[in-house]
């Protein structure tokens, strides 16, 4: 009897941090876990991480134009196929597996008409012949994170223009880049330059720009994400006019930003202001206005590490008053070396003998191939909720 045929990750989503010219990469980690209380026999083990693509639209009275693409595949053998099947005994297996996954990678996307990004790990353990083979599967999510302009993202974003020197007008918005689920405060200030203006009617307008590719073939189109309209008077401050609204960024209709060869997606934040001229005619004028906002699925664009954060003012040894005798507050370089060795060494022992057993000495062979890395990471791997029927830990079973 089977218990459990399970794939668990250290991480559910994985970063992709930069554009795809400036990325590094990101790393999956995970292990396959096998339980079983009955000897079985088994021809393979097998494990497939594989990226695919559709890009698909419709034209008019003709049939859907689509692509399938394969995008990344690496496979791992964890028990190789021989002439003979392996005989698993009842107990615990664990496969430990890593993957370096190239920064050029098109982040994944849903949600998008019929065109998609997704990427699954899929195991199968082979049975005899008249015996079900035993399958699972788990999904992997890679987002992208923009880092190169982030800090300048930070700052507000501007607009100031005039407009056939009867207006004058500054769009603002509080950053140029946001996250899913926030919300993007807008300020819009209109200054007639002669008298006489009335504004009519005023719309605030969120988009997202989705643009497919198939080989020459290119197709585009827009969503409306948020719209906010306003025909009332617009409040008058001195000699302006002055806007404010939130715009909404909803997790459930909107799309993080992409760029890339198949499916590209990226945001507008716009507005139109519809104008007459007592001196003039009975005429209406529109003014349309737009700016690009960058949207992202990661809810941060700085890591939690102290190589992504800045120290604080009081952790630095020079901001000290300069009477303070620096020499005894400093610490020795030799002791901090000693003591991170120790600590390492004490750490790597300490999960070396908390393992999680492989349960068959026959499979040995097979985990020779498991990076050693893995002893001092995968003991954080969470597992999920189906797992709560199992005991704490595998060895007491």
């Amino acid at each position: 009897m089977t218990l459990l045929f399970q794939i668990r990750l250290e991480q559910d989503s994985l970063i992709l941090r930069g554009s795809p010219t400036e990325s590094v990469g990101c790393v999956l980690r995970g292990q396959l876990v096998l339980v079983i209380t009955e000897t079985i026999k088994s021809k393979e083990i097998k494990l497939t991480f594989l990226g695919k693509s559709k890009t698909a639209w419709d034209s008019g009275n003709v049939r859907e134009t689509s692509e399938k693409r394969i995008l990344y595949k690496h496979d791992w053998v964890f028990l190789a196929a021989q002439e003979k099947y392996h005989i698993l005994q009842p107990g615990n297996y664990s496969w430990n597996f890593e993957l370096a996954l190239p920064g050029t990678l098109i982040e994944t996307i849903e949600q998008c008409n019929r065109s998609y990004v997704r990427y699954n790990l899929k195991a199968t353990l082979k049975r005899p012949i008249f015996a079900q083979n035993l399958r699972t599967k788990r999904k992997v999510q890679i987002n992208r994170c923009l880092m190169s302009n982030y800090f300048n993202s930070l700052q507000s974003v501007v607009l100031l223009n005039s407009w056939k020197n009867k207006i004058e007008y500054e769009f603002s918005i509080g950053r140029g880049y946001f996250c899913l689920d926030d919300k993007i405060p807008v300020e819009l200030i209109i200054k007639p330059l002669i008298s006489g203006i009335i504004i009519r009617r005023f719309n605030l307008i969120f988009e997202e720009h989705r643009t497919y590719n198939i080989g020459h073939k290119t197709m585009k189109e827009v969503e409306i994400i948020d719209i906010k309209r306003d025909s009332s008077l617009i409040p008058f401050v001195g000699e302006t006019w002055i806007i404010n609204e939130e715009m909404s960024i909803p997790k459930s209709r909107c799309l993080a930003d992409s760029e890339n060869n198949q499916i590209s997606i990226e945001h507008k934040l716009g507005f139109n202001v519809t104008v007459t001229f007592q001196i003039e005619d009975k005429d209406f004028y529109k003014l349309t206005v737009s700016l690009p906002v960058v949207i992202t699925s990661y809810p941060s664009p700085v890591g939690t590490t102290i190589f992504d954060t800045l120290p604080t003012y009081n952790s630095c040894y020079f901001d000290r008053e300069i009477n303070e005798d620096l020499s005894s507050s400093l610490p020795s370089d030799s002791n901090n070396i000693s003591s991170r060795d120790n600590n390492l060494h004490n750490n790597l022992s300490s999960s070396n003998n908390n393992n999680l057993s492989s349960g068959n000495n026959n499979l040995s062979s097979c985990n020779n191939n498991n990076l050693p890395s893995y002893d001092s990471t995968i003991t954080s791997i969470s597992l999920p909720i189906n797992d709560s029927i199992l005991p704490p830990a595998y060895g007491t079973i």
